[in-house]
């Protein structure tokens, strides 16, 4: 009688614990692209960024979070080892789940400066406010100042621009 008592919770506990969400498996497009753990609202792997810079950028993210509950990060690499822009964006998105989760809200704005190329990665739920033909304005607004080595001015003009499409502006 005694294991009959025991057995009960036991297999209560063994179902229940069985009932976790399995993680999603990456995409095919994700094979190839490089683990980068995310620092904070702003990872500058490539090294491109002052702190101060890094700061100002990161405190804007927050302050758009904040206002609009929409995630928007900013990721430099030092190199896309040999994967393409979008696939890179869009995998450095869901792997570090930027967005509310039943929302998919997030936009990731990636910078490759060594191959001379950048992404802007959007959930499905920013789409209506960020299509790709208003991310591309984006990036025509972003293109000048990288050109000449302005990071920090090319994120600023991204970022204010992406939060005015979403109703942020500063």
């Amino acid at each position: 009688m005694g294991l009959t008592i025991l057995a009960a919770p036991l297999a209560i506990l063994l179902v229940a614990g069985g009932c976790k969400e399995a993680p999603t498996p990456e995409s095919a497009a994700c094979q190839g692209v490089p683990s980068m753990a995310m620092t904070g609202r702003v990872t500058d792997a490539a090294d491109v960024l002052t702190a101060e810079e890094e700061k100002r950028l990161s405190d804007r993210l927050a302050r758009y979070e904040a206002r609009t509950k929409h995630q928007m990060a900013v990721a430099t690499t030092a190199s896309l080892n040999g994967a393409r822009v979008d696939n890179f964006g869009s995998c450095l998105g869901d792997r570090w789940a930027i967005g509310r989760k039943d929302v998919n809200d997030g936009v990731l704005i990636l910078i490759a400066p060594k191959e001379r190329q950048m992404r802007i990665a959007t959930g499905t739920g920013m789409e209506k406010l960020l299509p790709d033909e208003k991310a591309k304005v984006v990036i025509g607004r972003m293109t000048p100042y990288f050109k000449s080595a302005d990071y920090a001015g090319g994120l600023t003009a991204g970022v204010e621009a992406i939060a005015a499409q979403a109703g942020d502006a500063s």
